[in-house]
């Protein structure tokens, strides 16, 4: 033997011996990877059995249509890793109760509107109706490359959630009321459905804003609950019916300009994917986003056919003194909700720099094209 080495002298042993010793690094060499991997292919074959919650009724044309839509493709995509069962307004959970449903383990996800979360921190609401706020495309655009996504995160996370926008109706309709809208006057008093931002708007206006879940809506105005109420757009509150008990529709909002609605994961369920299936949720939400605003979309303009061919229904913009106080109001509106936080002051800023960025964008691009093909289809 050769000092400090434990290889045989006699050459057929040393050839038998380094056969061997290949053999035992190949085979090492092969299982060392698997043993590695095994972790992660095991994390990979999990099944992950989620229950979405929405707000609305399962179904319901717009955002009961879309939530089922994503669980539907999150399960397919997935091959069944991820099954999404969907639980309409009230089947699991409260209408209104299903952002603290996943925050509490109750469920995996919710589907809802920002809005009626507002009362839990009042920044959620600039992710669906903001005073004078973003577009839909404007906000998309804001969320994925203008460093609003980062910002919702900021002051979700840490909540136990993980949110994605899911779309948005676009400039809703700014009421539908019983009676005739002269005058600010005529705003005084009167009971009107309205959530969020919109409702402090309104309050200041001398409304007594209510907010109540969508399901309940036509039922209150028809029992005289309400004066008047506040849903989302033509498609949408022609499927409620809205116009068999409210004679008087105004558009546009001053506030509902988004529209928006969004998934909410439980960060528990969202960390136990692995990083493919966290891109494919994500990738399927982004997808869904900009299908849900198309479908809406597309839905209105045969709904505002309809409703502007009914000859007992008046379609109209408020008169320029109710204009002139809803500007004032929001003002005073966007002002305190700054004042609630360092953060929200951030927050605020942040959001209307992009408005008035866009908005500069758009008053050259968009609306001087918009002047111009009115003009040349009149």
């Amino acid at each position: 033997m050769v000092a400090g080495r434990d290889l045989p002298l006699n050459g057929a042993d040393n050839r038998e011996y380094k056969i061997m010793k290949r053999r035992t690094f190949l085979s090492s060499a092969a299982v060392a990877p698997a043993a590695l991997a095994a972790p992660t292919i095991a994390r990979a074959q999990a099944q992950h059995n989620w229950k979405l919650v929405t707000s609305v009724p399962r179904g319901l044309p717009g955002p009961g249509v879309s939530a089922q839509r994503w669980a539907e493709r999150i399960t397919q995509i997935s091959e069944g890793a991820i099954n999404v069962q969907v639980f309409g307004a009230g089947e699991l959970v409260a209408p209104f109760a299903t952002q603290e449903a996943v925050e509490s383990g109750t469920a995996e996800v919710y589907h809802g509107s920002g809005t009626w979360f507002s009362g839990r921190d009042i920044a959620h609401a600039f992710f669906t109706a903001a005073p004078f706020g973003l577009t839909y495309d404007e906000m998309h655009a804001w969320m994925y490359f203008g460093g609003g996504q980062e910002l919702l995160d900021e002051f979700t996370n840490d909540r136990g959630l993980k949110i994605f926008i899911g779309g948005g109706s676009g400039v809703q309709t700014a009421g539908w009321f019983k009676r005739e809208i002269t005058s600010l006057d005529d705003l005084q008093g009167l009971n009107f459905r309205a959530a969020g931002l919109y409702g402090e708007v309104l309050r200041k206006l001398g409304v007594n804003p209510t907010s109540i879940p969508p399901g309940d809506i036509f039922a209150a105005l028809q029992a005289g609950t309400l004066d008047g109420a506040e849903w989302v757009g033509p498609s949408n509150d022609l499927a409620f019916g809205l116009q068999n008990v409210a004679g008087y529709m105004y558009a546009p909002s001053p506030v509902e300009i988004y529209g928006g609605i969004e998934f909410g994961i439980g960060m528990e369920a969202w960390e136990a994917l692995t990083d493919s299936q966290r891109l494919m949720v994500e990738t399927i939400t982004e997808a869904e986003a900009n299908k849900s605003s198309a479908d809406t979309f597309h839905a209105n303009l045969a709904a505002f056919d309809r409703l502007r061919s009914n000859p007992d229904l008046t379609i109209a913009e408020f008169p320029d003194d109710v204009w002139d106080g809803i500007e004032t109001a929001c003002a005073e509106v966007i002002e305190e909700v700054k004042e609630t936080s360092d953060f929200h002051r951030r927050f605020v800023d942040a959001y209307y720099d992009y408005v008035r960025q866009a908005t500069g964008y758009k008053q050259f691009y968009d609306t001087g094209f918009m002047v111009r093909r009115q003009n040349f289809f009149l």
